[in-house]
This record gives structure tokens, C-alpha cells and sequence, in this order.
């Protein structure tokens, strides 16, 4: 069996890059995205000028400016950040048999078996690709490649701003074990404090614990984050065949009928998918939700739906056909989610629709923002 490769591009520090290329005065100048300070502005993205101040993404841009006086601010341009992202993600699937457009400056790539078609060395293509980036769009990039998506994209954080790191298949647990636990998906404050509670600070000591440890302290969704920690993650993209479908789907490192759980991993599911759809420029009509039971019995179902992006409309129809389809009371072994019969956003919003405007603006703004970090950090409704 072919071991799987899968590849995580990050466009280092995209908006910054992008005003670069409409400013080229600013070229090696320390620049910030951000608000406003007068109107509780915050920073999107700063470059790595201005980080070495202490500045990064989600800060008040009062406090970056205290902290960075020289930092030159810059209003966000998302129309600009749009058309190049457009522009690399139309390279990029010339050479990916399998594509996932993350966000607007992340994506994925699945090189499995491609070896041989990349001359026996993927590193070797991976640094083609990311001189062919820069010198045709001139956009810095950095590249990790591992077994999973999890795992890849931690590697390529480790080789911002400007490298390429690969882990051979095998090692991921070995690269991840000195990292802080920070690092990997689901952990948020309130993880990280039950964590530190225990001493647990590196993915090393997480990947340790034992299972009935971790699931009686931290829950099911610990389990789920000491998985990554192990060095497993899903190798499944979620990308749009023809446009005819995309989904994700999850299996649990233990069978479960946790409702928090399974309504999280949906939350977190309907968060990545909503973000596809409105990065393709897309909205779906249609969505399907599968089971497998413990017995690997799978329950399916599905329901038309009014065109949307919007996560907390899929998470809500998700919720309910979730309730329609777990009827045999026995733990469940995974979820999916898909996504289907799509069309075009429209040309222009309804301007005389003021709620449905200003919830469009406001989906737009989030992604801006939570592109620029490494976890999704502004989530749109909450999982019960």
C-alpha cells in the first residue's frame, strides 16, 4: 500500500503579502491589516516585521500600536486577498490529483502515489511549486507534507514564514511529541487549563496518558485531541468532484453516544464545510448526514435546504437529521457530513434585505480574520 502523502500550503502572512503587491514601497516596511483603533479595530494580519514587537493576529489594534509605533496600518482590502487567492488555488489544481481549498491562503493537497509523476522526490516538487508561487504571483509560501491533514498543516506551521518540511510516514508522533499541546486543533483555552491542571503542556505527554484517563477527565472531544496528538488526523479532503458534492466525515477513537460530543464534532464539521462553499463561491441546496454504528451499520439521511454558506444554517440542519437518523440507540463509530446540489452566489446582494446583507458582510469578515490564524477562532453559533 502507498503511503499517503498529503500537503498543507499556507500563504505566508497573505493580506500583508497581497498589499505588498499593490504598495511595493512598502516591500520590507513593517506592516499591519487592521481596524481602526478608534472603532476597537483588531489585527488581521501583521508582517513579520511588526511581529517581532510582540504583534499578531487578533490583537486591539491600540495595543498593536502601542507595542509597534513604527507599524504602518492598512485598511483590508478582501476583493484583492479574493482575486489572488483565485489565482493560486487555478495553479495549484494543475498538480493536484486531489484539492481542498482551506480557506482563503490554505490548501490542501493530496500527492499520494504521485512520486514516480514528480520524478521520485515530492520535496523536490514541493520547492518547484513554491518558487513557481512566488515568482508568477509573488506570493511567499511555506509546505508541510505528512500522512494526514492534521499533522501536515502543524508541519507546515513549523516551517513558516519561507520553508518546506516533510514527515516521513511513521514519524508523526516522534515530530509532534516536544511541541505544546497549543498546536493542535480543539485545543482552546479551556482545554489548554484542564490540560495544564494535570501538567500536560506537549503533545508527547497527551499522546501517553491513557485513554480511560484522558476520557474520564477530558471527555470524548480529549480523546478526539489526543488522537492528533498521536499523530493521527484524517487524510480525507473535503473537495467539490464536478461540483456535485463535498464532505467531511469523522471516526472516533472510541464508539459513543456522548450528545455533546457528536454535536461539537458536527459544529466543527459544518464550520470547515460552510467555509469551502463560500471560498468556491458556492452555495449548496442539499444535506446529507451518515452513521456507523459500532456493528459498521450505516444509517444515512438527507433533506433539501434553501441555497446557503451559512454555517449555522447547516449546523441546524445537521442537528435535525441527526435526530431522524440515530433510531437504534447503539454507540455510534462515525459521522459525516455532505454537502451537495450547488449553484453560483448570487451577482450581487438583495440591498432592500438588510438582515441577510449585513449576515453576508459578517461571514466575509470572519473568514478574513480567522485565515490569518492558525486555528479557526471566531466560530459562528455554538455547538450545545
Amino acid at each position: 500500500m502507498q503511503p499517503i502523502r498529503i500537503a498543507h500550503i499556507d500563504l505566508t502572512a497573505f493580506f500583508v503579502s497581497v498589499e505588498r503587491l499593490l504598495h511595493p514601497e512598502w516591500v520590507g516596511k513593517p506592516i499591519m491589516v487592521a481596524g481602526k483603533a478608534d472603532h476597537r479595530g483588531v489585527v488581521t494580519c501583521a508582517s513579520y516585521e511588526v511581529r517581532k514587537f510582540g504583534v499578531h493576529a487578533g490583537m486591539a489594534t491600540a495595543i498593536a500600536q502601542r507595542k509597534c509605533p513604527i507599524a504602518i496600518r492598512v485598511d483590508s482590502h478582501h476583493d484583492a486577498y479574493e482575486e489572488h487567492s483565485r489565482k493560486v488555488r487555478t495553479y495549484l489544481k494543475q498538480y493536484a490529483p486531489v484539492f481542498e481549498p482551506a480557506s482563503i491562503d490554505e490548501f490542501y493537497i493530496d500527492w499520494t502515489g504521485c512520486e514516480k509523476l514528480f520524478g521520485g522526490s515530492i520535496v523536490s516538487f514541493a520547492e518547484k511549486i513554491q518558487k513557481n508561487i512566488l515568482e508568477q504571483f509573488g506570493l511567499p509560501s511555506a509546505m508541510g507534507i505528512a500522512s494526514n491533514k492534521v499533522t501536515a498543516k502543524i508541519a507546515c506551521d513549523n516551517a513558516k514564514p519561507y520553508g518546506i518540511k516533510e514527515i516521513a510516514p511513521g514519524a508523526e508522533a516522534a515530530f509532534l511529541e516536544p511541541l505544546d499541546v497549543k498546536v493542535l486543533p480543539g485545543v482552546g483555552e479551556v482545554m489548554l487549563k484542564q490540560l495544564h491542571q494535570f501538567n500536560i503542556r506537549t503533545c508527547g505527554q497527551l499522546a501517553q496518558l491513557t485513554p480511560e484517563f484522558v476520557e474520564e477527565n477530558l471527555g470524548m472531544w480529549g480523546l478526539h485531541i489526543q488522537g492528533y496528538a498521536q499523530g493521527n488526523g484524517s487524510h480525507e479532503l473535503s473537495v467539490a468532484r464536478e461540483q456535485k458534492q463535498i464532505s467531511t466525515e469523522e471516526t472516533f477513537a472510541r464508539d459513543t453516544r456522548d450528545k455533546k460530543f457528536l454535536h461539537q464534532t458536527l459544529h466543527e464539521m459544518t464550520l470547515k464545510l460552510s467555509e469551502i462553499l463560500r471560498h468556491s463561491e458556492i452555495k449548496a441546496r442539499c444535506i446529507h448526514l451518515k452513521l456507523r454504528y459500532a456493528d459498521w451499520v450505516d444509517q444515512t439521511r438527507q433533506m433539501e435546504i434553501s441555497p446557503t454558506h451559512d454555517p449555522a444554517v447547516i449546523y441546524k440542519k445537521a442537528l435535525q437529521l441527526l435526530a431522524k437518523a440515530d433510531t437504534r440507540g447503539l454507540p455510534i463509530r462515525l459521522i459525516g457530513i455532505g454537502l451537495s446540489r450547488f449553484g453560483e452566489e448570487e451577482a450581487a446582494l438583495d440591498l432592500f434585505d438588510e438582515d441577510n446583507t449585513k449576515r453576508e458582510h459578517m461571514l466575509k469578515a470572519v473568514d478574513g480574520i480567522n485565515s490569518k490564524f492558525d486555528k479557526t477562532i471566531i466560530q459562528i453559533g455554538t455547538a450545545e
